[in-house]
């Protein structure tokens, strides 16, 4: 079965002072309902220092620096499955916050930024798409590929949708609450905002 996640990838930054555990840094996290404290604090990480947010202050003076943003950036975006096998991450310069037009590419059956080196693609047929793990055009690597259906990917990426929007609503909403209610009131209307356009 094939299937998409929204994911964050390689948070190499300075840990804010205000995270106590000490954090496991991972090349690929998973965002969902299902993310543990984990997770969100490797995304916490990620999103202070990809936007060069000083993270050594108190919490609150974190947050109130990252709140004047309008825009936020944070390197990951949709990720793609096969239960088979294969997977394709997005690449360099791809971030999370673009992750919608993704969907709107694919359902315009374009092909989608998905970064570079590599520079994963979209091709489309009849009665499926594939995605493939660099440039199809590319014949200096050997590519993998992960098969949808149309019915199959417009699923997917609508589940994509309510797994950030699950992340955001529980397992985000929850870490931050247990810290500060008005930081994670805030949070959460601000990712609507900056990652779901609402």
């Amino acid at each position: 079965m094939s299937y998409t996640k929204p994911v964050i990838r390689e948070p190499y930054y300075d840990c804010p002072v205000w995270i106590e555990s000490e954090v496991i840094r991972n090349e690929v996290t998973v965002l969902s309902s299902d993310s543990s404290s984990q997770d969100v604090e490797l995304f916490l990480l990620h999103l202070f220092g990809y936007n060069h947010i000083d993270v050594s202050h108190s919490i609150h003076r974190s947050f109130e620096e990252l709140f004047k943003l309008d825009e936020v950036a944070i390197l990951g975006g949709v990720a793609f499955f096969d239960d088979e096998g294969p997977f394709i991450l997005p690449s360099c310069c791809c971030g999370l916050e673009e992750w919608e037009t993704v969907s709107e590419s694919i359902n315009n059956r374009q092909s989608p930024w998905l970064g570079h080196d590599p520079s994963p693609g979209v091709t489309y047929h009849d009665d499926f798409l594939l995605v493939w793990s660099d440039d199809p055009q590319s014949t200096i690597n050997e590519l993998s590929n992960i098969r949808f259906t149309y019915p199959e990917i417009a699923e997917s990426l609508n589940r994509t949708r309510l797994d950030l929007v699950d992340f955001i609503k529980n397992p985000l909403y929850q870490w931050l609450v247990t810290r500060d209610r008005a930081i994670a009131d805030k949070m959460k209307s601000n990712m609507y905002k900056w990652f779901l356009k609402a």
